[in-house]
Order: C-alpha cells, then sequence, then structure tokens
C-alpha cells in the first residue's frame, strides 16, 4: 500500500532534495568539462575507449551506450581524431566496420578528467558505503533508462535523442 498524505509528501520532498543533490553534483562536473579544448560529449568518449573491451570500440557501440545517434557519435568521434585523441582505422576482418582506438595523447588526457573530481570524493566513502553508493547508482540508471525507453517503446532514448533534433525541440539538448 502507497503512503499517502503527509507522509509521502516528505517521503517524496526527500527524494526530490537527493534528486537534485546529484544534479547539482553532476552540473558542477559537467561545468568542468570544458577544459583542455573539450566539450563533455568528448570526455565521455575518450573514458568509453579507455574502459570497454576493444571490440567495442566502435562508432555504433559507443553511440548505443551514450544513447546518442549515430551523427551525433560520429561528431563527437571526428573531433576527438581531428585533435589526435583517438584514430579510426577499418576493421582488418570486416571493412564495414571502423575501429576506434585512443592515441597515447589521448589515454594521457584522461589523467586530468573533470571527472576525477567525483572519483576523488567517492574514494573518501569506506568500501561498504562505496558498495551501497555502486548499487544506488546502478538502480538509478537502469530506472531512468527504463524510464524513458518505455516511453517510446519503438525507440531507444537515443532515437528519441534524434527525434527531437530533427523536430526542433531543446528538449534533448
Amino acid at each position: 500500500m502507497k503512503a499517502s498524505g503527509p507522509k509521502r509528501a516528505g517521503h517524496d520532498r526527500k527524494l526530490r532534495a537527493i534528486a537534485e543533490l546529484l544534479d547539482h553534483t553532476m552540473r558542477m562536473i559537467y561545468s568542468q568539462c570544458f577544459v583542455e579544448g573539450l566539450n563533455p560529449a568528448q570526455w565521455s568518449a575518450l573514458r568509453y575507449l579507455d574502459r570497454a573491451n576493444a571490440s567495442s570500440h566502435t562508432l555504433t557501440n559507443f553511440a548505443r551506450v551514450h544513447c546518442v545517434s549515430k551523427a551525433a557519435a560520429s561528431d563527437t568521434i571526428a573531433a576527438l581524431a581531428r585533435k589526435k585523441l583517438v584514430v579510426k582505422k577499418k576493421d582488418p576482418h570486416d571493412g564495414r566496420v571502423t575501429r576506434i582506438d585512443l592515441t597515447d595523447k589521448g589515454r594521457k588526457l584522461l589523467g586530468s578528467d573533470p571527472l576525477n573530481l567525483l572519483i576523488e570524493a567517492l574514494t573518501k566513502l569506506l568500501p561498504q558505503q562505496q558498495e551501497v553508493a555502486a548499487e544506488v547508482a546502478a538502480i538509478a540508471a537502469r530506472g531512468v533508462y527504463a524510464t524513458i525507453a518505455d516511453r517510446s517503446p519503438t525507440q531507444s532514448p537515443s532515437d528519441n535523442r534524434s527525434r527531437d533534433r530533427r523536430h526542433g525541440s531543446n528538449s534533448a539538448r
């Protein structure tokens, strides 16, 4: 049975406060991502290439994982290639596939990743707190993704963003 009335309202306020704190924290980090001539999407691509399995280093996989259109992913990767932070090369086993890899310069740049601010803060948690934080973050991410996907069952969240751009909506920007 769901709580109602003042008890429910207090619960909702607490959850809203948590959500706003997370949002504020991520916005602080996001604001720091406009350094080294990069933007947040480019930092995200560097992180992805640093941690993903080498077989996943394709434009399609990057776009899918980050819920962006292939066109947006292509723009991001092209900018990183121009900056010599990634290299693109044809897959030797499938000429239709382009592999994307970090260069030494790209790998080195990750040492100044603005996300390290959050990682440093998380190191101050006790190990069991880190486990709880990881579980909470995973549950929240899955829940948000599922809600977005449920809004349009035939499209992924990246498809929604592409549609919004085509129709001039600012909601996805």
